[in-house]
C-alpha cells in the first residue's frame, strides 16, 4: 500500500516507523530538514521536502497513485486542506489530525467527506479515552474493545497471589456466577503453545520472579538480575577508565562514543527511542540449534522468543562496572 505522511513531528515519525516496519511504501512530507534527515537515516521510506500545502509538492510525492493520505502536521487549517487536495489530486483515502474535537462530534452534518476528507482523528481526544479504558482496566495486561465496549478482550499475567491460581474454569465460574466472561486461550510460560482452555483447565501463576544477588564469576563480583525478561525495558550504564560512554538497554540496543554526543560511534538519542531501535542498533547474535533432529532459531535478545522456547534471561553487571 501507498501511504503518504504530511507532518514529521512525533506523530508522524511514529506513524511512518509502525507503517515503515510492515512494509508499507511510505513517503513523509515536510518542510523541517532536520526532522526529514532523521527520518530518512533511520527508516526505509522516502522523504519529500516542502509545504504539504503545495499542489507541486504533492505531486512529486506522487498523491495520484496514493491509496492514503495522512494529514498530521502540526496545524489543524494544514491538515485539512492538504486533506482535500489530496483527495482532489486523487489520494483513494485521506485521514487529517484536527485539535478541535467539535468537527468530530458534528462530522455527518458538516459533511468532511463532501469535501474530500474520509476520517478525522484527535490525539488529544484518543488520548482521553485511552486513559479513562487503563483507569478502568488497571488490573489488566492488556484490553481491547470492540463495538463500543459490547465486547472487552482482556488479557492478564496471573501471580501466585491471585485468587483463582489453581482452581479449574469451571470452578472459577461457581465462585463468580454473576461474572459473565468466556475464557479463549491460555499461554503456559515458557511454552510455544497456546491452550484453548475446557472447564477442567486450571489456571496457573506465572513461574518465576525478578531477583536480585550478588554472585561470583570466574573469580569476580556481579550483581544478577534473574528473570530478566519479566522486566519492562530499563537502561545500564557501563564505565570506562578511559574517554569512552557508553549506555545499554536491557533488550540489546546501545548508545555509544567518546567524550561526549557530538563523538557518538552509535547514534546518541532519548532513551526511548533507543530502547524502540534495539533491531537497529546494539549487538546481533543468531544461532542455529540442532535439538532432537529439528533446526531452531534463536537470537538472545529476540523478545517473540520468550513465547516460543522454554528459557529465562538473567542479566550480570561486575562491581566495577565495566562489564
Amino acid at each position: 500500500m501507498k501511504i503518504i505522511i504530511a507532518g514529521s513531528g512525533e506523530v508522524g515519525f511514529h506513524l511512518a516507523k509502525l507503517l515503515s516496519f510492515e512494509s508499507q511504501d511510505i513517503t513523509l512530507i515536510d518542510t523541517n530538514r532536520d526532522s526529514l534527515a532523521y527520518a530518512d537515516s533511520h527508516l526505509d521510506i522516502r522523504v519529500v521536502r516542502g509545504n504539504a500545502t503545495s499542489i507541486s509538492v504533492l505531486k512529486d510525492a506522487q498523491v495520484q497513485n496514493t491509496d492514503l493520505f495522512i494529514g498530521v502536521t502540526s496545524s489543524e487549517t494544514t491538515n485539512i486542506t492538504t486533506c482535500v487536495l489530496a483527495k482532489q489530486l486523487g489520494a483513494k483515502h485521506t485521514i487529517a489530525r484536527i485539535t478541535n474535537t467539535e468537527f468530530i462530534h458534528n462530522k455527518d452534518e458538516v459533511g468532511f467527506e463532501k469535501i474530500g476528507i474520509d476520517e478525522l482523528i484527535s490525539p488529544d481526544s484518543l488520548a482521553a479515552k485511552e486513559i479513562e479504558l487503563l483507569l478502568n482496566q488497571s488490573a489488566f495486561n492488556d484490553t481491547f474493545e470492540f463495538e463500543n465496549g459490547a465486547l472487552l478482550m482482556i488479557g492478564l499475567i496471573l501471580t501466585r497471589t491471585t485468587a483463582f491460581v489453581g482452581k479449574t474454569v469451571q470452578e472459577v465460574a461457581k465462585l463468580n456466577p454473576n461474572l459473565k466472561y468466556m475464557p479463549i486461550a491460555i499461554q503456559r510460560y515458557g511454552t510455544q503453545y497456546t491452550l484453548i482452555p475446557r472447564g477442567d483447565t486450571p489456571f496457573k501463576e506465572l513461574v518465576g520472579d525478578v531477583e536480585g544477588e550478588y554472585v561470583d564469576k570466574d573469580g569476580e563480583r556481579f550483581y544478577k538480575i534473574s528473570n530478566v525478561q519479566l522486566m519492562s525495558d530499563f537502561f545500564i550504564s557501563i564505565v570506562s577508565a578511559s574517554d569512552h560512554w557508553m549506555f545499554i538497554s536491557s533488550n540489546g540496543s546501545l548508545a555509544a562514543g567518546r567524550k561526549n554526543s557530538e563523538s557518538a560511534l552509535f547514534p546518541y538519542y532519548t532513551v526511548d527511542k533507543i530502547h524502540d531501535f534495539h533491531n537497529i542498533t546494539g549487538s546481533k547474535t543468531v544461532i542455529l540449534a540442532d535439538r532432537e533432529g529439528k533446526t531452531q532459531l534463536w537470537e538472545p535478545f529476540w523478545k517473540e522468543g520468550t513465547n516460543l522456547y522454554s528459557l529465562t534471561r538473567n542479566l550480570y553487571k561486575n562491581q566495577l562496572g565495566n562489564k
